[in-house]
């Protein structure tokens, strides 16, 4: 990534954005902090499209992309209540019994009312769903509203590892008709986070100088209180 961006090694801004050719290493946009320079989402997305049309693809028609899973529990929550988003989390009680609840979701996260509306985890460890607010831990699935700060969540919907793909769509899209997005002002949603004693820290260490000096600079102002 600093490669990509053009800086010096330990100085890794915290946000970058490029779009990449399907080899994922040749830019098709000049790297940058974020995609201002689209302008609006909607030209984002027509660009995207362009680009697209120069790449043809090489899969059948009968492929259906894998779920897109973060890699725990407690991360998928915090980043589900980051995108001010609902979670999907796919629990059995051993790899066999995971894999056949996922050949049952795979196809139902692409549906059309679906698509980018959840965040989605996967696990065969019932002490991950310790962050999960709710007494029916039995396997199958379950959709979950993070709560502000994204470390617990409310399961609001959960179907078990017999249900068909037509019960588990309709838990699915009442899950998400149900959602409430919290709504969040950036300045005071972190003060709110120091003030109960919540913090967050990154997988990849921040490397950013200024972006570290400046959340020890606000974090001593809640501890010198």
């Amino acid at each position: 990534m600093e490669n990509l961006l053009g800086v010096r090694e330990g100085t890794l801004p915290n946000t970058v954005f490029c779009l990449l050719a399907p080899d994922g290493k040749t830019p098709l946009t000049r790297p940058a902090r974020g995609p201002s320079a689209f302008r609006t989402p909607e030209n984002l997305a027509l660009q995207m499209n362009k680009m697209l049309q120069r790449y043809k693809t090489t899969v059948p028609d009968s492929f259906i992309s894998p779920i897109p899973y973060v890699d725990r529990v407690d991360l998928a929550l915090n980043v589900a209540a980051s995108d001010n988003r609902p979670l999907i989390v796919a629990f059995g009680s051993d790899e066999k019994e995971l894999a056949a609840i996922n050949s049952k979701l795979q196809p139902l996260v692409w549906d059309q009312g679906l698509i980018g509306q959840f965040m989605y985890a996967s696990t065969t460890d019932i002490a991950e769903l310790n962050v999960l607010l709710g007494t029916d831990k039995t396997p199958g699935i379950f959709v979950v509203e993070p709560d502000e700060f994204g470390v617990s969540g409310k399961v609001t919907r959960h179907v078990d590892l017999n249900a068909q793909g037509e019960d588990i769509l309709a838990a699915l899209k009442s899950g998400l008709q149900a959602f409430t997005p919290f709504s969040k002002d950036h300045r005071r949603h972190i003060a709110n986070g120091y003030t109960v004693g919540i913090e967050w820290e990154t997988v990849v260490p921040e490397s950013d100088p200024m972006s570290v000096q400046a959340k020890q600079r606000y974090k001593a102002r809640f501890e010198n209180r």
